[in-house]
């Protein structure tokens, strides 16, 4: 064998590859690496949105039911104080207590109970608009009765939560029956959080509707 075939070894195969790899990357194909990054970010930039928009309207929902769970309990609260009296209805008032440890009134309401005739009841305006559904609830687009404290009776009241939320609770208390022997009383009660209740410019009692809206609970009474 001459000195020259020798130095003529066979390529290895590590190195065909290799040299195979070179001329890929400089063939025509070598960019849709490129174009599918590019693809991959476009869905990216367009699914994102839309999971972080999911992911909002979750915790709006979690908001309102949390609203909306708070407001019936406080309704409830008042059905069973004004259904486990004695010698029910009769005009005089019942201290309900909230978490407050403040204020003007402290952490107690003198809720009133005294029935008034139909249609109007007492307490909190009953709604008599054109929409039947709402007829009988109460009206939150009215002024609000005067609120319960510690000193003055009331069909309202402006109840903290132990979480430091401030709910108002209106009632209304109607007689439906004037039999003297079987008295029944409808009671209507409704709660939505004190931030969607605002005063109009001018400080008048107008309350308007803003995003929550209230929840309202209907029982009879009968003494």
């Amino acid at each position: 064998m001459s000195a020259c075939d020798a130095m003529k070894t066979p390529i290895s195969n590590r190195q065909r590859r290799f040299e195979a790899g070179l001329q890929g990357m400089s063939s025509p194909a070598a960019g849709m690496t490129l174009i599918e990054l590019m693809i991959a970010m476009t869905v990216l930039a367009i699914g994102l949105p839309a999971c972080l928009m999911m992911v909002l309207v979750g915790m709006q929902a979690n908001s309102r039911n949390k609203t909306d769970t708070t407001a019936t309990i406080l309704d409830q609260e008042i059905i069973e104080k004004f259904s486990t009296l004695k010698q029910y209805p009769k005009p005089t008032f019942i201290a309900i207590y909230d978490c407050a440890l403040s204020g003007a009134s402290g952490n107690i309401h003198n809720a009133s109970l005294g029935a008034g005739a139909a249609p109007g009841g007492s307490g909190a305006a009953l709604y008599t608009g054109a929409n039947a559904s709402e007829v009988g609830n109460i009206d939150w687009t009215q002024a609000a009765p005067a609120l319960a404290t510690s000193t003055t009776q009331g069909y309202a009241m402006e109840y903290q939560t132990c979480s430091g939320d401030i709910y108002e609770v209106r009632w209304n208390v109607m007689a439906i029956s004037p039999n003297p022997n079987s008295r029944i009383s409808l009671l209507t009660a409704s709660a939505r959080p004190r931030s969607a209740v605002q005063a109009d410019a001018g400080g008048a009692t107008n309350r308007a509707i803003l995003y929550a809206r209230p929840v309202t609970l209907k029982t009879l009474i009968e003494n």
